[in-house]
């Protein structure tokens, strides 16, 4: 245990052996020959968070099935697990969330045999008890700080031989997690805001227009930077499924426009938690190393029509993390020229 976890756990309530009950849990995993474990001497723990993300092994004919990080504290550690898959459906009705407390009935102890030291520890057994966490409002009362400060304070608890797991899913295929409740927002620390647009002088002389890019399609000329706004955001789409070797599969669409005309531009994967909340309407950028992709003709567009300007539909922007690794460069506003002839965003407002 570290000199941090040891003041915390002597300045909270603890048992007559100074352990408090996910210690003394995690101690019992690390030493058993089974490495499972029945709480016989069972304590409400709070839940702290549930994330999902999708299962490296989906359920019998369940092809899209998701895993459940479940991160818990008995008021002195927290300890993220891994909920077993016969406990999933709690979460689908909403009995086992974030702000309850629940009772674990059995623990169990799962080594990664693949990689050496990695591993976590499972919850096979609970039951959600109903009303505000106890174990919470305890918490916030020792400390007289604001709860969710308090509790994300506390130190984590890691099993003996298990190596930590920082932000990253309990299941090592996994690198990101996914909102609760749907597949298009953006979850977690990963997805950036980034660092404010840069005020380094930008080299504009040698540009390419939209309306170049056409002709330049299917062509050994390596295309010229572009120099565009963003005039429309599409929604987050993730297309991950089992079996797909893609660490982020996420995908943007935007909308992008210069003095000739707009066409589409697409993120993708690793570049959209990098990106998708940098790049906003409005947001001006030098596009390089990007690559072109005949469109989806039967993909749905936005209305663009208020704009009035020409739209290329034939070829789409692709800005790819490698094979080439494109080079997007957020343009400060104050550094925008009015002699780039970049069009302004033109808004279309409903009555009703």
């Amino acid at each position: 245990m570290t000199e941090d976890a040891q003041s915390w756990s002597s300045s909270m309530e603890t048992g007559p052996s100074g352990e408090s009950f996910l210690q003394k849990i995690f101690r019992r995993l690390s030493t058993t020959q089974c490495l499972k474990l029945g709480a016989n001497e069972a304590a409400p723990v709070a839940v702290v968070s549930v994330q999902r993300y999708l299962s490296e092994q989906p359920e019998e004919g369940q092809p899209g099935s998701y895993s459940y990080d479940v991160t818990v504290t008995d008021g002195a550690f927290r300890a993220k697990c891994l909920l077993h898959a016969t406990l999933n459906h709690l979460v689908h009705v909403n009995e086992l969330r974030t702000g309850g407390d629940v009772t674990v009935t059995r623990w169990s102890l799962v080594y990664n045999e693949r990689r050496l030291g990695r591993g976590y520890v499972c919850i096979e057994g609970v039951s959600c008890n109903e009303g505000a966490s106890a174990v919470l409002a305890r918490v916030s009362c020792v400390h007289a700080l604001p709860r969710a400060s308090c509790v994300h304070a506390l130190p984590v608890l890691v099993a003996r031989g298990v190596g930590p797991h920082g932000h990253a899913p309990l299941q090592l295929g996994r690198k990101h997690y996914l909102p609760l409740w749907n597949n298009d927002d953006p979850e977690g620390d990963i997805w950036s805001s980034g660092p404010p647009p840069s005020d380094t002088v930008l080299d504009v002389s040698r540009i390419a227009l939209l309306s170049s890019l056409e002709s330049s399609f299917r062509t050994s000329w390596k295309p010229l930077p572009l120099l565009v706004r963003i005039i429309h955001k599409s929604r987050l789409r993730y297309y991950g499924k089992f079996g797909l070797k893609i660490d982020f599969p996420y995908q943007a669409y935007y909308e992008v426009a210069d003095q000739s005309g707009s066409m589409s531009m697409v993120l993708w994967n690793e570049l959209c938690p990098d990106f998708y909340r940098r790049l906003d309407v409005g947001t001006v950028l030098l596009l390089q190393d990007y690559t072109l992709k005949q469109s989806y003709s039967h993909r749905s567009r936005p209305q663009m029509d208020h704009h009035r300007m020409k739209s290329f539909t034939s070829v789409e922007i692709c800005l790819n993390p490698r094979k080439p690794a494109s080079v997007i460069t957020v343009v400060s506003p104050k550094k925008v020229q009015p002699d780039w002839g970049l069009p302004e965003v033109c808004y279309r407002f409903a009555a009703r």
